[in-house]
């Protein structure tokens, strides 16, 4: 009887997102959004978060802590769109503290643009930037696909993007790598999740 008036269980629940972000790049796409969702429905908050990567150096996987405070279906029915919303890919998991999945979700893939930087002249990079290749990018793809982070290697600079339908983005980017002066030895390949 009077259920109501026990008090709520707070657990521990991690996102496990197969994505390319950096610590920063994951802080400002998903933990301070995520944060603000749950303070906004007084249910708990975000309390760590990690980029985990190849020893190449590519993040490979990312994930996000939370506290939450009487976590059940419905609230878990609040997180996963708000998750999708920000871009979460496919084959992203919640678990709990001792690593059991609560529930998959994801509905994007992640396409990695590889700019070959070493093998381009120095003019061209002098000329062209990749804000201006961005800003292209971001025209060709319109709704089918969002950037969500660069990262500068030795020889190469990845561009990420969380892709609805990889197949359009693809066919949008081809145009732009068969002439793009940055993308002279660009290649765009799908993430393994």
């Amino acid at each position: 009887m009077f259920s109501f008036l026990k008090p709520q269980k707070t657990v521990t629940v991690t996102a496990n997102l197969p994505t390319c972000l950096t610590d920063a790049q994951r802080a400002a796409r998903y933990d301070g959004p995520v944060q603000e969702a749950l303070a906004s429905w007084g249910v708990g908050s975000v309390t760590g978060g990690t980029s985990v990567g190849e020893a190449a150096g590519r993040v490979t996987g990312c994930t996000v802590t939370m506290q939450i405070k009487g976590l059940d279906k419905k609230l878990m029915d609040r997180l996963v769109p708000h998750f999708e919303s920000l871009g979460a890919p496919r084959g992203s998991v919640f678990t709990d503290d001792d690593g059991k999945e609560l529930r998959s979700f994801g509905s994007t893939q992640v396409l990695v643009l590889e700019l070959d930087m070493a093998g381009l002249p120095d003019a061209v990079k002098a000329e062209h930037k990749t804000d201006e290749l961005l800003e292209r990018i971001n025209h060709k793809i319109s709704s089918g696909g969002r950037f969500m982070g660069q990262r500068d290697f030795d020889k190469t600079t990845e561009l990420y993007f969380h892709c609805r339908a990889i197949r359009n983005v693809e066919a949008a980017l081809a145009e732009l790598l068969a002439d793009h002066p940055l993308c002279a030895g660009a290649r765009a390949f799908p993430l393994a999740a």
